[in-house]
């Protein structure tokens, strides 16, 4: 990788001053540092959402890349590898959401006897990474990891004549991500109608966009399909989690009609 590159993912929000401060010692550390701001407006403490993001936006980037994840920080706080990137974050049950088997190397990483790290991605993440973009390697960093925290990840589930699928984003606009692809979709679909419902609202076909017409009243809710390639739930001008109250974690149910 010819531009040392990290990125940043983290709960911090726009308005303070914590991504200032890393990006400062980055640029003290490492000669030419580019960093990438995933974002920082997640949802606190929400590693659902965090995997989420992690899955769909930091895994394109060139290989040797160093991502430093800040989202629901505590100890343990590990240094993994997977797909050729490098990844910093705690072992808080996302690595394991967003790498599931796919770790190629994962190591707990060397605190001092006394530290303070309730600024992880500052006080530990930074040095790593400038270690790592400099050539050390994962055993330089720290102690072998073996076990990551397991926790499974709710997408769909069949019970009876319906499925309940899951919300796995919710972004800015309102929008909800469903934990079921548009592949994963038709594979179930077979050419079938259907109707998915969400609260009191359903709807029954897939759009090809989010807006139709001009009617700025148009409530109507849209399935479509996500840049991700996850079906995704939307209003025209609205926000659908604002709404109807969806979260993430909640489930809208889908039945195919023969």
């Amino acid at each position: 990788m010819k531009t040392p590159t990290v990125t940043l993912t983290t709960d911090w929000g726009e308005r303070g001053f914590f991504a200032g401060m890393v990006k400062g010692a980055l640029a003290g550390l490492v000669e030419g540092v580019q960093v990438v701001d995933i974002s920082h407006r997640l949802e606190a403490y929400n590693t659902m959402s965090s995997s989420f993001v992690v899955r769909h936006a930091c895994l394109g980037f060139p290989h040797g890349t160093v991502h430093m994840v800040d989202v629901d920080s505590r100890a343990p706080f590990v240094a993994l590898r997977a797909r050729g990137q490098y990844f910093l974050c705690s072992d808080n049950g996302m690595p394991s959401l967003v790498f599931g088997d796919e770790v190629e190397e994962c190591v707990e990483i060397a605190t001092q006897p006394g530290g303070i790290y309730n600024f992880a991605a500052y006080n530990l993440f930074v040095p790593v990474a400038a270690r790592l973009l400099q050539g050390a390697s994962l055993r330089d960093i720290g102690t072998p990891h073996p076990q990551l925290l397991p926790r499974t990840w709710p997408d769909y589930l069949q019970q009876g004549e319906y499925y309940r699928v899951y919300v796995h984003y919710i972004d800015d606009y309102g929008n909800a991500y469903l934990g079921m692809t548009y592949q994963q979709f038709e594979a179930l679909r077979q050419g079938r109608r259907f109707v998915l419902q969400v609260k009191e609202m359903t709807v029954s076909e897939v759009s090809a966009a989010y807006q139709r017409g001009t009617d700025a009243n148009d409530l109507s809710l849209r399935l479509t399909v996500s840049a991700t390639g996850h079906l995704e739930l939307a209003l025209q001008r609205r926000s659908l989690a604002q709404l109807t109250g969806l979260k993430v974690n909640e489930s809208v149910l889908l039945r195919f009609r023969d």
